[in-house]
């Protein structure tokens, strides 16, 4: 029983850090102006898809990451890390600059596209969110690191279907606005992954 309660409250902990990880409930904004121009329908093909393409993101680095990164691409966490800190950024900094819309291009070629990137990719399975879920499969173990990722996007779903209920009631304008904001904070935390990514890779170097 103790064995049990103790895995619970591991399961607990690991569910709770990939959640604010992922931050679903902050990048409400962001959700609704990346598919403002869409239909209910289409809306909500799109967050199914993305959520199933994050969710299959993170098990599978749940499951393989340290595989993957040491075994096959032999990168360390930490390169990852700044790999994937960059990319974010950039994405941030053209959400910023043009809007989530014209930072991917023409809507009617990107529009099936959405789902993938940057919805799955960076914003519901970042490198943030990934390296996170390998240092957890680490100390916690590839099961409940992986029912703590499936419990998460599991959560994610319906709490995505509140974006275009938060478009309508504040509006277009204060949902792009807000959506702006968040990319440069967004931006910031891009750029920790990097620094901190920056220093790991320095104190390997130097040990």
């Amino acid at each position: 029983m103790t064995d049990l309660w103790e895995a619970l409250g591991k399961l607990g902990n690991d569910t709770l850090v990939l959640f604010a990880m992922v931050n679903a409930v902050g990048n409400l904004p962001i959700f609704a102006e990346l598919t403002r121009n869409m239909a209910e329908p289409e809306r909500s093909a799109t967050f199914r898809k993305g959520v199933l393409v994050a969710g299959g993101i993170v098990v599978g680095f749940a499951l393989l990451g340290h595989f993957v990164l040491g075994g096959i691409f032999q990168v360390s966490a930490a390169a990852f890390q700044v790999a994937g800190g960059i990319l974010v950024f950039t994405v941030a900094a053209r959400g910023v600059m043009m809007g989530s819309r014209n930072s991917l291009g023409s809507p009617e070629e990107n529009l099936d596209d959405v789902a993938i990137f940057p919805l799955a990719f960076p914003f519901l399975a970042g490198p943030g969110t990934i390296v996170t879920t390998i240092l957890l499969m680490q100390t916690d173990g590839h099961l409940i690191a992986t029912a703590a990722a499936l419990l998460v996007y599991a959560a994610v779903l319906p709490l995505m279907r509140l974006a275009p209920l938060l478009e309508r009631a504040a509006g277009r304008v204060a949902v792009m606005v807000v959506a702006r904001i968040l990319y440069i904070f967004i931006a910031a935390k891009a750029v920790t992954f990097v620094i901190s990514g920056a220093k790991a890779l320095l104190s390997s170097g130097s040990a």
